[in-house]
């Protein structure tokens, strides 16, 4: 699995390259410490699997980070890395495409967690971190273009192999979309997931 981690702070950056590297030793890693690094990675290897990326570094501003890496990188998981505690944060992020937002503070335990989670394919449980999350919209669930794209393949009957064949992607890339997809449907499961597109006209 590829993974790049992004952070202007080496010491925290380093210490969660570690922290990556003991949960998944067959991870590659590659460190950026800037926007502009970040974006040059990216073009000399577009190939990376997951992004782990602090909101705010040098060279960019953090309402456009995530929209603008989501824009150009569409197929890859974004986790945001922040050490801003105002939900309102959490709430763009998500909204400009990123697929979780993991705060700094939490203890080394909690992070690890959670991040053993996303590296198995998974969605972390948003109640163990309730403030940082989105209350529901009233007016629909908040899906980038591609978690719709995996909603509607899924809603077809089509395995995450398929998927990922059919998308271009790695299945667990694949995994981490479904687990995002069935996070913001509110389901827990895929039936329940296609079931709940097909309420709501979205497959």
């Amino acid at each position: 699995m590829r993974i790049l981690i992004a952070d202007d702070h080496p010491l925290f950056r380093d210490a969660l390259a570690r922290m990556v590297q003991e949960l998944n030793p067959d991870a590659h890693i590659a460190e950026a410490g800037s926007a502009a690094e970040l974006e040059q990675l990216l073009e000399r290897d577009p190939s990376c699997e997951l992004m782990l990326i602090d909101l705010r570094m040098p060279g960019s501003k953090p309402s456009q980070t995530v929209e603008r890496l989501h824009a150009r990188h569409p197929a890859v998981p974004i986790v945001v890395v922040s050490g801003s505690e105002n939900p309102l944060d959490a709430e763009e992020s998500l909204a400009r495409g990123a697929l979780f937002y993991l705060r700094k503070s939490l203890t080394p335990e909690a992070i690890r967690r959670h991040l053993s989670t996303l590296l198995s394919g998974e969605l972390p449980d948003a109640r163990d971190d309730p403030a940082m999350w989105p209350v529901e919209r009233a007016d629909g669930p908040r899906l980038t273009p591609r978690q719709l794209e995996v909603l509607r393949a899924l809603s077809g009957g089509a395995s995450n192999k398929l998927i990922a064949r059919e998308l271009g992607l790695s299945e667990g890339t694949v995994k981490l979309h479904v687990a995002a997809v069935i996070g913001a449907l509110a389901v827990q499961n895929r039936t329940e997931a296609a079931a709940r597109a097909r309420e709501l006209g979205l497959a």
